[in-house]
């Protein structure tokens, strides 16, 4: 009897676990983890210190599964995949990142960080801070419709080109 009751417990476990896992977010994430330290090194050429529009508008720039590369103001490299992207106009951002230290391993990473509108990041540190020192990241709402993300400096970013990944 206890022996069936645990198999059954460990069934029912699997299954919401099967259930709970969205597949759309495991191919982001596939696709993330194929872009290397080495990929965004040489894309790193590239970065700049421009904000990225998230506006809700036809002509946002960034979407959910949207790989930005990032160089910390601590000269860090740093990958990020937008999980979801103010998703039913919430106000949200959920994303994963990884930071690198100067030798290419990974200084932190952290999955599905949630931060909110209006909000201060900080990727070498991995935290929303009290204090602007050290920030990288302001989502920045001008109205309830135009947004942007941007580069604190002397950080800077851009968007990956995931056209070529699979």
């Amino acid at each position: 009897m206890k022996k069936l009751l645990a198999t059954a417990i460990v069934a029912t476990v699997l299954a919401m676990s099967c259930l709970s896992r969205n597949p759309t977010i495991e191919v982001y994430r596939d696709r993330f983890q194929s872009v290397t330290y080495y990929d965004i090194e040489k894309f790193s050429e590239d970065l700049k210190t421009e904000s990225i529009n998230i506006s809700r508008i036809e002509k946002r720039m960034l979407e959910d599964g949207d790989i930005l590369v990032y160089l910390t103001d601590q000269n860090r490299l740093r990958k990020m995949l937008i999980l979801e992207l103010d998703r039913d106009n919430r106000g949200f951002m959920f994303f994963d990142f990884v930071t690198y230290d100067e030798n290419g391993l990974v200084f932190i990473e952290k999955k599905y960080v949630k931060l909110q509108a209006s909000n201060i990041f900080d990727f070498d540190k991995g935290i929303i801070p009290e204090k602007t020192e050290g920030v990288e990241l302001w989502w920045h709402n001008l109205d309830d419709v135009e947004m942007y993300l941007v580069p604190w400096n002397p950080a800077k970013l851009g968007k990956y080109p995931t056209a070529g990944l699979n």
